[in-house]
């Protein structure tokens, strides 16, 4: 165990114990000062969020960029605030249902009954994504599992991340061989979440056009929709207000075999996948985790 592992683990310990005692409200303004010192003081960072945004929205200034950057870093203190209450006990679970609005639930019915298996759910990094899974297992009577990554602090991981991701019940799998896994748990009925707006470089990812460039991108749930026919429910949380949310659920998507290759038509469905992420991005361009160099940019292209 490394020294700045454990370094990490007892600074945010001590963060977490803080924010056991302070009033909900301090924690939201703690969080959103942590936010604006690293909007200004990650200048590489802040750098390659700009620059996401140029491709992304290159009819904007610099100026409003600059203003959608720092309402990004602002939602995603609030975002980090709310989980760290959530993680905190400082919520009920009626209060956790309470503060979450659904949009699309018929999506949803149409999509269950479509399928006699779970359904494969695919998200992004928009909103509060750590909620999604929390809440669909407090909603919903079938087994929740979600694909993460590992954080590279294993104290972290250990006794915080995976914690607060199993809190309700939910069944985290890694990345190695979670594409066996989510079948698994689909053909008993689960329901598996899956990110898919993060840079996967070639042999495991695919480029496809992503805000009209060609970016590195997982092929996974195309994959499994194309092998093993199973239904694709896109589905956001985003913030709609202080502690408040909205779970959106968008039409299912079916795919049938065209006659094409199997790597054809992990392609296309991988593009219909990745335009429905942009879809609801362009909806709230500020909510976005611009911070990920999601089109693999080299430093002199930043």
């Amino acid at each position: 165990m490394q020294l700045r592992h454990r370094i990490e683990y007892a600074a945010t310990a001590f963060m977490l114990g803080i924010c056991r005692r302070l009033p909900a409200n301090a924690v939201y303004r703690l969080f959103r000062g942590f936010g604006k010192l690293m909007y200004h003081v990650l200048a590489s960072r802040t750098k390659l969020v700009l620059r996401n945004m140029e491709i992304a929205f290159p009819g904007k200034t610099l100026e409003e960029r600059k203003v959608l950057a720092k309402n990004c870093y602002a939602n995603l203190s609030d975002s980090m605030a709310f989980n760290t209450l959530m993680m905190c006990g400082r919520f009920t679970n009626e209060e956790l249902l309470e503060s979450v609005e659904i949009e699309g639930w018929e999506n949803y019915e149409k999509a269950m009954a479509l399928t006699k298996k779970g359904l494969l759910i695919f998200t992004a990094h928009i909103g509060n994504w750590e909620l999604l899974p929390q809440y669909a297992a407090l909603r919903l009577d079938e087994k929740i599992y979600a694909v993460a990554r590992k954080t590279t602090n294993p104290l972290l991981e250990e006794k915080i991340v995976l914690p607060l991701r199993e809190r309700f019940g939910v069944d985290v799998f890694y990345k190695k061989n979670a594409l066996m896994r989510i079948m698994k748990a689909l053909n008993k009925g689960g329901h598996a979440g899956i990110l898919i707006d993060q840079k996967l470089q070639p042999p495991e990812g695919i480029y496809v056009d992503f805000f009209g460039k060609k970016a590195p991108t997982t092929g996974s749930s195309g994959l499994l929709q194309v092998r093993f026919g199973v239904i694709a429910l896109p589905a956001f949380m985003v913030k709609i207000g202080s502690g408040k949310h909205r779970l959106i659920l968008r039409e299912p998507i079916q795919w049938e075999d065209n006659g094409k290759s199997m790597e054809d038509q992990v392609f296309e469905l991988t593009r219909i996948h990745q335009q429905i992420v942009e879809e609801i991005i362009q909806e709230y361009p500020d909510q976005w985790f611009w911070m990920h160099n999601r089109w693999g940019l080299k430093k002199s292209e930043r």
